[in-house]
């Protein structure tokens, strides 16, 4: 299927001058060209969904542009469709205009210098945070913990060490398991069911940590 610009435009619930914009930053392939006329096609649509679903949960241009760099030129829109499943974050961001704990209080610089420091919210540019709900609610929780703030840091330094590379481990066995013999035609997956797949294998990873961590404690408490 061809589109002219403002029928791209339309499909993808964008502008032409936003079209034009993408393609001037090299994030959108040449469309082919029909004397005057420039045609758009389906490598055209994906690329745009993909751009719109990363910017709706924080990427910059620049990471965009990188996210577009590594997919193949040819890649199909199924595998754009599985990239932006894989890529976009597990919960959606949200802007907070002043953080408060339980008790409606603002918190102190302390308190929210701490929340920088560990990533549960990031300062943006104009002085206002973003975080999610769950993140926001794990915080008052956490400053609510009667010990210094300094064991807390201490503690989420060693919860990312171990989930980073954790997180590292279990990519590294989708991409052998299934992403790649999936490419090689090896596994017999539907690739529209694939980002599906992805999230609810998050919904298991996460579940599946939770009780692994509750035997692991139980042992080492036990000792």
């Amino acid at each position: 299927m061809r589109f002219s610009i403002d029928d791209l435009a339309a499909a993808t619930g964008t502008t032409v001058r936003t079209v034009r914009f993408y393609a001037a930053e090299g994030l959108l392939p040449p469309p082919d060209r029909e004397g005057r006329v420039a045609w758009y096609d389906a490598r055209h649509r994906v690329r745009l969904d993909l751009i719109h679903r990363l910017q709706d949960h924080g990427y910059t241009l620049v990471a965009i542009r990188r996210v577009l760099e590594a997919i193949p030129a040819d890649a199909s829109p199924d595998e754009f469709a599985i990239r932006g499943s894989l890529l976009t974050p597990w919960a959606p961001l949200t802007q907070v205009d002043e953080l408060i704990g339980r008790d409606g209080q603002p918190l102190t610089a302390e308190q929210v210098a701490f929340l920088e420091d560990v990533g549960i919210v990031r300062r943006l540019p104009d002085g206002r945070h973003q975080s999610t709900p769950s993140q926001l609610a794990l915080a008052q929780d956490l400053l609510e913990i009667p010990v210094p703030l300094a064991v807390l840091r201490d503690a989420a330094a060693v919860v990312t060490r171990h989930t980073e590379a954790l997180a590292a481990d279990l990519t590294e066995v989708f991409r052998a398991g299934i992403w790649q013999p999936m490419r090689n035609g090896e596994l017999p997956v539907d690739p529209a069911l694939l980002p599906e797949m992805v999230n609810r294998l998050r919904a298991v990873a996460v579940q599946g940590l939770v009780v692994a961590f509750e035997h692991a404690a139980d042992r080492v408490i036990g000792k």
